[in-house]
């Protein structure tokens, strides 16, 4: 018996292990406490990076690191670049880059092009289950446009937001920083705040039922709101979420915004 239970001991300690190499556990954690967890949970399905309700893939509303290195790479490579968000890249290498981030496999970022990422980073946000901004609150988002004055505008966002999943409010906070940090370099990238709402808001505000011009005029007008608005609405501290601001792009600092994830996400 006791050989038995050593051999079945053995076996159960492999597909342990094996089930946890394929299990994508991404969630916005650092590297390191990583590592140390959940070396002992039974067998569970990867979780699908798009397409799912964004509180879903995140780990206590802190952001999948896979996004989070997107995120960075487009907030350090996207001021100098022209067109971002606007420009297409090619279909095969968005639809090659989707795939491997959506099955957990390591990928360098710094290798692939800032409009890939770009892409699909856009595709991810156009993805989200339910809607970023909640498909139940669209309505209410498009009125904001009729307030008389941009307080009382930054005073009902600040209120719809208040009605978010937490997860996607941290999404929020770091996507508006990096169109931002875009936009304060137009001069270098052709983006205006304009430009950029164009370009970003069939992602974010377009439904099924959504498509009159009048609608797609306000859902504009509101994205570039947003971004010229997100230090009021979002608080200045977003202008530090990546540390320092469009430097190069290296690796060095991921682990410093993952961190800095974690704190937003407790806020």
């Amino acid at each position: 018996m006791t050989g038995y239970s050593e051999s079945q001991t053995v076996s159960d300690k492999k597909t342990v292990r094996k089930s946890s190499l394929k299990n994508w556990a991404f969630g916005c954690i650092s590297r390191t406490r990583k590592e140390n967890q959940h070396t002992s949970l039974p067998p569970t399905k990867p979780k699908q990076l798009f397409g799912a309700p964004l509180e879903d893939v995140c780990d206590n509303d802190t952001l999948p690191t896979p996004i989070l290195d997107m995120l960075y790479f487009i907030n350090q490579k996207g001021p100098f670049t022209e067109g971002i968000f606007r420009k297409s890249p090619s279909i095969k290498s968005c639809r090659a880059l989707k795939k491997k981030l959506n099955c957990g496999d390591t990928v360098n970022l710094n290798e692939e092009p800032i409009l890939v990422i770009a892409s699909v980073l856009k595709d991810f946000l156009r993805n989200i289950q339910g809607s970023i901004f909640s498909a139940s609150l669209y309505d209410k988002w498009l009125d904001v446009i009729d307030q008389r004055n941009e307080d009382d505008k930054i005073k009902a966002i600040q209120r719809l937001l208040d009605q978010l999943p937490r997860a996607n409010v941290v999404f929020l906070r770091y996507l508006f920083a990096v169109l931002r940090n875009i936009e304060q370099h137009s001069s270098s990238n052709q983006m205006t705040a304009y430009n950029l709402s164009v370009c970003i808001t069939p992602s974010m505000l377009c439904l099924s039922n959504s498509g009159s011009s009048e609608n797609f005029t306000k859902q504009i007008s509101f994205i570039q709101f947003l971004i010229e608005n997100c230090l009021k609405i979002f608080g200045e501290d977003i202008t530090c979420l990546f540390g320092e601001t469009s430097v190069s792009s290296d690796n060095s600092n991921i682990t410093d915004i993952i961190d800095n994830s974690e704190k937003v996400a407790g806020m």
